[in-house]
This record gives structure tokens, C-alpha cells and sequence, in this order.
């Protein structure tokens, strides 16, 4: 039986001090230390082969507190147990390393994490490693312990294994997504029915590593059917993988990882003038104009990816000469900002995205998410956007002139280009790229609270705020 957000929000009113609970991988550094950060005390589950990066990367002492002795204060604040039933919260400690054979144990001891007032921060390896199936069951269904954040979204990152996967809420929203096209699975690969003469991507999973994604980029439709067969003839795609597969048009632009945070808290605010003009300007409700201005944009990351970022650094006669087809595995990020007339454009989008959660998936989204874009230049008219729910918004969606995008010098009439945010996926938890703001904030979120934010941080600051307006129940499902 599925696990009701009501539940979970009388179980957190009986919190006293709350214990941040983080799955040891992905983004959990900078969960750990925004937890550090505002005194929240924290554990990280993770496994032995994971171990050595909690172990070697402390985030240790009080707020504010100065660090010289690091070993010391390890000692002080640091526990390491490999079962729950070892931790002592009455203990003086500030964090828990719990090592596991595997990660999926942690639903083993639902009971002891709900004695020690946990709070699940999710990450993707939380619903991967946790999730049971491509419908996030387990976490669904049996893992009762409170989660900060979105507990039936997490699964919509799931494409092409949920009916209502992320595309299907964007195409709700009526945000830009990239054009998909139809094909037909054989057993050496996949035919298109009619020829396309433009770049293409499949999205697949990897035959052999569920939690890979196989990406192949083609020139056109008969580029791609000849190197899904090469493909599935080495082994790393099969019939099963090419059924849940996604062809799609390849849109053309640099990658942008746009990460916000939704505070449920702050949605219920009054923001003085600023509510009643942004209702005004954009025909909305005054309880919507407070949810857009709740959905807080914080920072933007790139992606870098093995072994598609050595590969296009070499002289293009090498790369021909090579062969190599390349791969996508998300190695590293690094911090980006982008052109400040844009952002107008991914505030809306976001906004809309957010609104279409709300509601189909009630609550929406919770906490961090990301919406995560490629930036492309082209005509508005190919990017017409017409949503497909019926929500009291608008957000400037559905604009008449050029003006109404924020081009002031279009002759009237005209089909001009501009810059379109394209969403490519969208992330409903806390974001992978985030560890490259971990200790230095990111210049947004630092300029609007006037200190170092990063999303750990702006994580840590909810929940604190949370226990202190004994509001906990607004920020869990």
C-alpha cells in the first residue's frame, strides 16, 4: 500500500531534533555539509566500496566553528557503525557514517531511522539504489521513513518506463522538449519508416549496466539505424533495451543544469508589492504568483562527460581517423552563469513545470529539483508554445509579438530568432551538479541571501527553519 504524504506529516509533528538522512553518493558531500552548515546532524548510509569518500572527505565541527585540528574534531563528531541499532542519539556526535553491504538494506531498519526523527534527502542514487524498480516502489510502498521532497515524482525520471514520465508533464506544461520519432525494433536494431534528414540521438539503456545510459548521436535516420546494429552486434544494447528506447531530434546548444528550490514555506508568504504586480503582470492568482516567487532559481552547472570531452578536443582528423563512438557518462561538472535577458525564459519555464506537478501529482515538487536545458538559437514559430492543462497561469507563455518574448527590435510581422531553453531533462530531487558549489555557494543564490548557498546549504535552511516554525509537515511527503 502506498505510503500517504498525511502519514508522514504526523509522524515528522513528533519530531524533536531531527536527523538528516543522505544516501553516500551522487550529491550527498554538499547535502552533508549545508546539514554541518546549520546544525543539523546528519547520517550517510553508503556501501564498502563507497566508504572511503565519507570517510576521507569529513565534514566535521560546529557552525562557524574554526578547523585546524581536523583529526581531533573526527574524533568528536564522527561515529562509524555498519548497523543502525549501534546508534546512540543521545551519543555526542554530529554525524553517522552507516556502512551496508548494499544500499537497499537501509529499508531494513525503517523502524530504527523513524526512532532516530530521520528526514530522507534524496538524490537519483536514493531512488536508483533504493527504488526497487522503475516505479520507485519500494520507496513508494515501504520506505516509511519522511522524505524531504517529492516521493511519487522521483520515479517521472524514469522515461519511457512510466507512463508519466517527466516528458509527459513538460508536454503538459507546454515547455520546449526535443522532437521525438517513432521507429520499429528488430532483432539486429531499429528502422525508421520513412527517411529523416537531420541529426538524431537515441537513448537507451546499456544491455549489460542498468543504471548506464547508452547515447548514440547520427547525422540522420540511416546513420542511426548502422550504428544501433554495430551496437547491439558488441553487446551493449538488446532488443529489451532498444524497446524502452527514445529516438530524438538533437538540439543544438550549450547544456545548462538549471537547479531551484521550491519552498513550500515561502509559497504561503506574503511578498508585499512584489505578489501584487507579478500577479498583476502575468494574469495570475495571488496564491500562484507566491508559488512562482517560492520557486527559488539558486545555480547552474555543466556537464562533463567520458568520453564525449576528450573526444572533441582532438584535431577533427584525428577524431575521423578514430572512430570512436562516443560515450556520456557524466564525469564532472563546473559552474556556469548564463546571459541575464534569458533567464526570463527558464523562470517561466520552470514555473510552468512546477504548476503542472501541482496539478497532476499533488503536492508538486518539494525542495530541490532541476530542470536541466540545451540552449539553442532558432525561429520562435518552430518553438510555438501552446500548453495542454488548463492552469491559472500564463507566464507569458502563449505571447502575440515579439515584444512579448523580450525583443524589443523585431519589425512587426517578422518570425525572428532567439535564444529557447529546451528542456532535456528534468531532475526531482536534489541535482548531481550541485557538489561544484559545495563551500562556495553559487553567485545567485549568494547575492539573494547574502552568504555562502549552496543547495545543501538551501536544504539545511528549510529544514531548519521548518523545526523552528514547527512547519516540518509543509516540506515532507
Amino acid at each position: 500500500m502506498a505510503i500517504e504524504r498525511e502519514e508522514m506529516q504526523e509522524l515528522v509533528k513528533s519530531y524533536r531534533e531531527p536527523i538528516c538522512l543522505n544516501l553516500g553518493s551522487h550529491s550527498a558531500l554538499d547535502a552533508w555539509q549545508g546539514q554541518r552548515n546549520y546544525g543539523l546532524r546528519s547520517i550517510i548510509y553508503t556501501t564498502y566500496g563507497r566508504a572511503r569518500i565519507y570517510l576521507q572527505n569529513p565534514m566535521v565541527g560546529k557552525p562557524g566553528e574554526k578547523i585546524e585540528d581536523l583529526p581531533r574534531l573526527v574524533r568528536r563528531d564522527i561515529r562509524v557503525v555498519d548497523d543502525p541499532k549501534d546508534i546512540n542519539k543521545n551519543d555526542d556526535w554530529r554525524a553517522v557514517i552507516l556502512i551496508l553491504e548494499k544500499y537497499s538494506d537501509i529499508v531494513k531498519y525503517v523502524d530504527e531511522l523513524v526512532d532516530l526523527e530521520c528526514l530522507q534527502i534524496p538524490n537519483r542514487a536514493f531512488s536508483v539504489y533504493v527504488g526497487g524498480d522503475e516505479n520507485c516502489s519500494v520507496i513508494e510502498n515501504d520506505f516509511g521513513v519522511p522524505i524531504v521532497g517529492s516521493r511519487k515524482l522521483l520515479k517521472i525520471e524514469n522515461r519511457g518506463e512510466v507512463e508519466r514520465d517527466y516528458y509527459w508533464f513538460a508536454e503538459k506544461a507546454g515547455i520546449p522538449c526535443p522532437k521525438s520519432y517513432e521507429f520499429e525494433v528488430y532483432e539486429d536494431g531499429i528502422r525508421f519508416k520513412e527517411p529523416i534528414n537531420e541529426p538524431m540521438l537515441l537513448k537507451a539503456e546499456h544491455a549489460h549496466r542498468v543504471f548506464e545510459r547508452e547515447f548514440i548521436f547520427a547525422a540522420d535516420s540511416a546513420d542511426l539505424e548502422e550504428k544501433v546494429r554495430k551496437e547491439v552486434e558488441a553487446g551493449n544494447l538488446d532488443r529489451e533495451s532498444l524497446e524502452n528506447a527514445r529516438v530524438e531530434q538533437i538540439v543544438l546548444g550549450p547544456h545548462a543544469n538549471f537547479n531551484f528550490f521550491f519552498s513550500p514555506i515561502d509559497a504561503k508568504r506574503e511578498w508585499g508589492e512584489v505578489d501584487d504586480w507579478y500577479a498583476k503582470l502575468y494574469k495570475l492568482s495571488l496564491e500562484n504568483a507566491r508559488v512562482c516567487l517560492a520557486n527559488q532559481f539558486l545555480s547552474i552547472d555543466e556537464r562533463r562527460e567520458t568520453i564525449l570531452d576528450g573526444l572533441k578536443r582532438l584535431p577533427l582528423d584525428v577524431q575521423q581517423k578514430l572512430k570512436k563512438i562516443p560515450s556520456f557518462e557524466v564525469t564532472a561538472h563546473v559552474m556556469m552563469s548564463l546571459r541575464e535577458s534569458l533567464l526570463k525564459d527558464v523562470h517561466r519555464y520552470a514555473d510552468r513545470f512546477l504548476l503542472a506537478t501541482r496539478e497532476y501529482e499533488p503536492p508538486g515538487i518539494i525542495g530541490a529539483w532541476c530542470l536541466q536545458t540545451l540552449i539553442t538559437w532558432d525561429r520562435i514559430s518552430k518553438y510555438e508554445l501552446k500548453p495542454s492543462i488548463k492552469v491559472d497561469i500564463t507566464q507569458g507563455i502563449e505571447p502575440k509579438t515579439a515584444a512579448d518574448y523580450g525583443l524589443y527590435d523585431v519589425p512587426e510581422g517578422k518570425d525572428p530568432y532567439m535564444h529557447i531553453p529546451v528542456t532535456q531533462d528534468v531532475a526531482l530531487r536534489h541535482g548531481g551538479g550541485t557538489n561544484v558549489h559545495m563551500g562556495v555557494g553559487s553567485q545567485y543564490a549568494n547575492a539573494k541571501f547574502q552568504r555562502t548557498m549552496s543547495m545543501g546549504d538551501r536544504i539545511a535552511l528549510e529544514i531548519r527553519r521548518a523545526m523552528r516554525e514547527n512547519l516540518l509537515h509543509e516540506i515532507v511527503t
